[in-house]
């Protein structure tokens, strides 16, 4: 158990959709577990359980994943479209 502790890492989330800034921060293993957590803790008020669906699909389930970003260490960078919203989505590897 306490090897599993150990290799957990925290992972902060910062997402522009419409014209808000929503941030959130999921301790997993990688950066795979902390999407699918993410996807799966979308505000219902934004994001129905349909936009959930197809958001995770094209997330987690399919080969659109962020990218890291060139020259900056254990940070990621998404966009995404929601339905008609655009969404940009930063990650963050926290200590």
């Amino acid at each position: 158990m306490q090897k599993v502790i150990r290799n957990m890492k925290k992972y902060t989330f910062i997402a522009e959709y419409r014209g808000g800034t929503y941030i959130s921060q999921y301790v997993t293993l990688s950066i795979e577990n902390a999407l699918v957590e993410w996807v799966n803790n979308l505000d219902s008020k934004y994001f129905s359980h349909h936009k959930k669906k197809l958001l995770r699909k094209e997330i987690v389930d399919v080969d659109f994943p962020p990218l890291p970003i060139d020259g900056v260490d254990k940070v990621w960078c998404g966009c995404y479209l929601s339905g008609k919203y655009f969404l940009l989505l930063n990650i963050i590897e926290t200590a």
